[in-house]
């Protein structure tokens, strides 16, 4: 059982709590970081309990709910995230006028896949049928490609040459079945796969874990591993891009034990960037 060693916080707790300041007078450093509960805690307890980060301590916040780790990692308040993937990081910034949020590491992907609790293939969709995909800009966009590469759709710029940051429903050139797209908040699609209005949801594969769904089996289609853009990344502020802890902490996200502790716990829910030992 993986180990639970830290709670939810609210907005308000978790600024209470501060940057956690380092320490120049000896090679003890406390590095606090932000991070979505499954898998990406997960992993880093595993990290901070194998021993392997020396006299590094994690802080670990698990964010949920309207909590921005982007935000709070930019306004000094955490000194890393580990949530989100390279296309949403640079919308983020580009949308917030922020330029110094930088990735010191990719670590793991989590395929995208197409759930339903009303439909066991994707040939059964219904003319006009409903499906839901995530809000915010590049996970929608990256909603549509999947459900092209299932030929329920065609966009009008192939995936490879697409900027996800304004890829919209204007680009879909054809829609052969009329399918209906609706946005919800991606932490809370798995909940509406219930709803009968939605035949079928986009959901990210940390979501569906979270909901008890598993991305191996019960998805009608999922993303591909290969040549998958949408690594999750470690990421910090560019002047701590260098500090001994926070490379630290990059080299066991990728080392080969991780990677192979991953790949035992996920069994293909959640695949490593870098290969296992």
């Amino acid at each position: 059982m993986l180990l639970r060693r830290t709670a939810i916080l609210s907005a308000a707790a978790l600024l209470a709590a501060g940057l956690a300041a380092c320490s120049s007078g000896n090679d003890a450093e406390t590095l606090v970081i932000s991070a979505s509960s499954t898998p990406h805690v997960e992993i880093l307890e595993h990290i901070a309990d194998s021993g392997v980060l020396g006299d590094v301590t994690l802080d670990i916040k698990p964010v949920t709910g309207e909590i921005d780790p982007n935000e709070l990692l930019a306004a000094g308040d955490v000194e890393a995230n580990y949530f989100q993937h390279a296309p949403y990081l640079s919308d983020w910034q580009k949308q917030k006028g922020v330029d110094d949020l930088v990735s010191v590491a990719d670590v793991h992907l989590e395929p995208m896949g197409l759930y339903s609790e009303k439909i066991t293939a994707v040939d059964q969709l219904a003319d006009g049928a409903t499906i839901a995909l995530p809000k915010d800009t590049t996970n929608f966009s990256r909603g549509l490609y999947l459900l092209e590469s299932a030929g329920l759709i065609e966009m009008d710029v192939p995936f490879a040459d697409a900027n996800l940051s304004v890829v919209t429903q204007a680009n879909i050139k054809a829609n052969p079945k009329n399918l209906k797209f609706i946005e919800i908040e991606r932490s809370q699609i798995a909940r509406n796969l219930g709803d009968p209005q939605i035949t079928a949801a986009v959901i990210n594969s940390n979501y569906a874990l979270e909901a008890g769904l598993n991305p191996t089996t019960d998805t009608l289609i999922a993303e591909k591993a290969e040549g998958n853009p949408f690594a999750n990344l470690l990421v910090v502020r560019a002047a701590q891009e260098n500090d001994p802890g926070v490379q630290a902490l990059a080299a066991a996200l990728q080392s080969p034990e991780t990677a192979a502790w991953i790949e035992e716990n996920y069994s293909g829910a959640v695949i490593p960037v870098h290969a296992a030992g």
